[in-house]
Order: structure tokens, then C-alpha cells, then sequence
């Protein structure tokens, strides 16, 4: 697709109200992608620099 043509398309997208159903898919997919980062114990950094 041409860059022009994806200019267009996202200047006629934006200012568009979501539905309320594309918002809870968004939420559930953004849930979803941060159950799946490892968790970091930021306290044991902290306890190495005592």
C-alpha cells in the first residue's frame, strides 16, 4: 500500500469514537500481552546496591 494512501486512511480514522465493543477487545487483548511479561523483582536490584 502506498505511503500516500495510508496517510489518507489514517487521517480519515482519526477523531473516530471507538465502540464499546472494540474498547473491551482492546482491554482484553492488552491484558492478555502483559500477563505474558516475565515479572522483574525490582527490590533485589535495590538490595544489591546496600
Amino acid at each position: 500500500m502506498k505511503q500516500e494512501t495510508r496517510k489518507k486512511i489514517s487521517e480519515s480514522m482519526s477523531g473516530r469514537k471507538q465502540t464499546a465493543s472494540t474498547r473491551e477487545k482492546i482491554s482484553l487483548a492488552l491484558k492478555k500481552y502483559w500477563e505474558g511479561i516475565p515479572y522483574e523483582n525490582n527490590n533485589l536490584k535495590e538490595e544489591e546496591n546496600v
